[in-house]
Formats: structure tokens, C-alpha cells, sequence
């Protein structure tokens, strides 16, 4: 499956990604959430029926070969399933990677890869957007899983860097994207989740399926840190002295713990659905998690 050597999409994920096949079969399997099936003049997915060619028809749907066998000019129709995109906003700021430690930036886009697969494999458009203090290249890819490769060269072009700035990176997506029918949005929301019920609300207007999957890693919950530190914020480059006790590593954790209750509270309020997806899951567990979570497997 590989085909150019990735920074950190290794053999055994792609294996993995392989073995994602099954849960893509068991999704297409069902009709998409809000999709509908559409006779119309097209490219669509399934062959309806012919009509015969009236000027002004796209040469492209001509029947060439019936054409060749009886000297007739007919047009090809299509069912078309007509459901909106499955859209992937996949946080790319300094936090994701703090101190060049890229481990859960890696997860994260390793997620972004996972699900952009099982969609394509259940039959739907995918887009890629990644952000940080602004809107970066996105990537729309189509209906085939053999595209997968496409997605992994972008992901594994990206760089964690920039502030969040996620109340206005989703008030330009929603403006720009119109329409949607679900929303994974892949962050650490650190610096950023009191936007997050803004956000959530702009997103609420597109009126899709909206999952957040709150990514980040052992140390950012519980820090094994002792001793005199200097603190370095990275989006802001900030520093801070600061001796570390155990007092006040409970201190922090329990505002971790009401870090993590505020942005599940957020999420409720909205409708949205909240997915704590730590580093040290599980992968294809988080996988499944999210996507019955979603509403798009189940079993």
C-alpha cells in the first residue's frame, strides 16, 4: 500500500487503515444520513436510464457504443446521491506540537487520515481543512478510498505552527462551505475553548452533524514534571518560572478536569458530540467510538 516514504504514516498504520475496510463496507451498507436519490442529467454514481439527445446535451453522456450499434443518439442518465460533504477541520497550531514534540500532532493527523478513509470507503466527499490563526489549503477528495494516497501526502505536508484562533477560522469556513453533513473538527482546544461555544454556534447554522474530538496527550492532562521549570507558551511565546510541587501539579490538574467538563458542557449545549480522544487510546477504538458516536455505524 505504501507509495513514498511518509514521516510518520509507517507501514503498520497503513496495515491498520487496510483493516478499516470492514468498518467503510458496514457503513455503505447504509443509505448516508440525508442522502437522496436524484434522477437527473449527470456523472452521478449509478446508471438510471437513457433519454434521447436533444441539442444543447453534454457530448461526455452520449452512449457512444450504443450510438456504433444502432445509429442512435442517446443520453446517459444517473441516480445521484446528492448528500453534502463529510468536512475535517484539523487543528495546525504551535500547541499540537509543542517543543517540536509532534506525537500528538501525529495523532491527530493519523485520525484526520483514518476518517477521511472510512468516508470515502462508505461513499461520500471528504474535505481536508486545516487551521490555526487562519484558514490553510484545504483538499476536497471524492468517493474512491484509492485516493486515500492523495490525502496522505497533504497531511504529511503540514507543519504545527501559529496561534488558534477558532471562532474566526469557523465563521470563514461556514461562510465559504455552505452546506455540510458532518463536522469532525480534531484539536487539543487549548488557547482556544472559550470560543469553542461560538464556534459551535456558526457551525449549528450549517445544520450538520457537528463532532468534536478533543485530541491530546498524557502530559497535557497529567504533566510528570518536578523541580524549578520555565513554562514556554508557544503560540504566544510567553515564558514563566515556576517550581513545581505536587500542590501544584493537583492545582493543575483539576483545572484540567474542569478544562475537559467545559468544553463537554459546551458541546452538549449545542448538540454537538464531544470525543475525548487522548494519545494513548487505542486507535482503532477511538475509530469506532467516534463514528458510532456519530451516528454513522452501528452494531
Amino acid at each position: 500500500m505504501m507509495q513514498r516514504g511518509y514521516d510518520f504514516f509507517d507501514e503498520d498504520f497503513l496495515a491498520r487503515l487496510q483493516r478499516l475496510r470492514l468498518i467503510a463496507k458496514r457503513i455503505a451498507s447504509r443509505a448516508p444520513t440525508g442522502a437522496r436519490r436524484s434522477r437527473r442529467l449527470g456523472d452521478g454514481l449509478e446508471f438510471a436510464d437513457h433519454r434521447d439527445y436533444v441539442p444543447g446535451d453534454e457530448f461526455r453522456f452520449i452512449d457512444w457504443p450504443y450510438y456504433a450499434r444502432m445509429e442512435k443518439l442517446l443520453v446517459r442518465l444517473f441516480h445521484e446521491h446528492s448528500e453534502a460533504d463529510v468536512a475535517i477541520l484539523l487543528d495546525v497550531s504551535a500547541s499540537m506540537a509543542p517543543g517540536g514534540d509532534i506525537d500528538k500532532f501525529n495523532y491527530a493527523r493519523r485520525t484526520a487520515a483514518a476518517l477521511a478513509y472510512v468516508a470515502m470507503g462508505a461513499g461520500q466527499c471528504v474535505l481536508l481543512q486545516p487551521f490555526a490563526d487562519e484558514l490553510h489549503r484545504h483538499l476536497r477528495v471524492g468517493r474512491n478510498r484509492a485516493k486515500i494516497f492523495g490525502v496522505l501526502d497533504f497531511l504529511d505536508d503540514l507543519t504545527a505552527t501559529g496561534r488558534t484562533r477558532l471562532a474566526s477560522c469557523v465563521e470563514r469556513f461556514v461562510q465559504r462551505q455552505g452546506s455540510a453533513g458532518t463536522v469532525l473538527l480534531v484539536s487539543d482546544l487549548l488557547d482556544c475553548h472559550r470560543e469553542l461555544r461560538d464556534a459551535l454556534a456558526r457551525l449549528s447554522m450549517l445544520g450538520c452533524q457537528t463532532v468534536i474530538l478533543h485530541t491530546y496527550s498524557p502530559a497535557d492532562a497529567s504533566p510528570a514534571l518536578t523541580g524549578q521549570m520555565i513554562l514556554h507558551q508557544v503560540e504566544t511565546d510567553q515564558r514563566m518560572n515556576l517550581q513545581i510541587t505536587d500542590d501544584v501539579l493537583d492545582s493543575y490538574r483539576r483545572e484540567w478536569t474542569q478544562f475537559s467538563r467545559e468544553c463537554r458542557r459546551m458541546c452538549l449545549s449545542r448538540r454537538a458530540i464531544y470525543v475525548e480522544t487522548p494519545t494513548d487510546r487505542p486507535f482503532e477504538q477511538l475509530m469506532l467510538r467516534t463514528l458510532k458516536r456519530a451516528g454513522v455505524l452501528t452494531g
